[in-house]
C-alpha cells in the first residue's frame, strides 16, 4: 500500500516537473553566513533546465558577463578554457519522493567529470519555483548552495498564435 501511494506521488512530483524552467538565481551561503551568487556564473547567470516525461533531463547555466574577448585576450596558462562560465549536461533522472530528491544521471556534459555520476538535488516546489538546495559537501568555505528556476509558461499573448497554429482554420483557409 505504501509503494502505491509513492507511486502517486512520484507521478505527481513528475507532472510538475516535466517541461521547461528558466534560471532565477544561485546562491552560495558561505561559512560566514555572507551569501553570493555561484561564482562560476556571476550575478546575472542565466540557464535552463528541461524534463521530459520519459525521464530525460538537459540543464545548462551560463555567465552572460563573459564575452569571447576574455578568452581571445589572455595569453598563455593564464588563458581560461573554452567552458569557463559555461556548463552543461543531459541526461536521465529519477524521483526519489521519499527523500525529496531529483537524481541527474549526465551522460553528456562540459566537465567530463560528471559522465556516469549521480547528481543528487534534493527539492522543493514553491508555486512555479522549482528550488534545489543542499548543504555543500565539497568547498568548507561554503556550508549550503540554492539553485532557484521558475517554470516556463506560454505567454498569455502567445496563446492565440500557437492555438490558431495547432488547430485546422474553419473556414477552409
Amino acid at each position: 500500500m505504501m509503494s502505491a501511494m509513492n507511486a502517486g506521488n512520484e507521478s505527481e512530483v513528475r507532472d510538475r516537473l516535466v517541461g521547461t524552467w528558466k534560471l532565477v538565481s544561485t546562491e552560495q551561503t558561505m561559512s560566514d553566513g555572507s551569501t553570493r551568487p555561484f561564482a562560476a556564473f556571476g550575478p546575472r547567470a542565466n540557464g535552463f533546465l528541461m524534463y521530459q516525461r520519459e525521464g530525460y533531463m538537459c540543464a545548462v547555466l551560463v555567465n552572460p558577463d563573459r564575452t569571447s574577448a576574455d578568452s581571445a585576450n589572455a595569453m598563455g596558462e593564464a588563458k581560461p578554457s573554452a567552458t569557463e562560465g559555461k556548463f552543461a549536461y543531459c541526461g536521465r533522472y529519477e524521483i526519489d519522493v521519499a527523500h525529496k530528491q531529483i537524481i541527474h544521471m549526465p551522460e553528456v556534459a562540459t566537465d567530463p567529470g560528471f559522465v556516469g555520476s549521480r547528481q543528487i538535488r534534493p527539492y522543493a516546489f514553491e508555486g512555479d519555483r522549482l528550488i534545489f538546495s543542499d548543504t555543500e559537501k565539497d568547498d568548507p568555505n561554503i556550508s549550503r548552495w540554492k539553485i532557484v528556476w521558475e517554470k516556463v509558461l506560454l505567454a498569455c499573448a502567445e496563446r492565440p498564435q500557437i492555438l490558431a497554429q495547432l488547430r485546422p482554420d474553419e473556414h477552409g483557409g
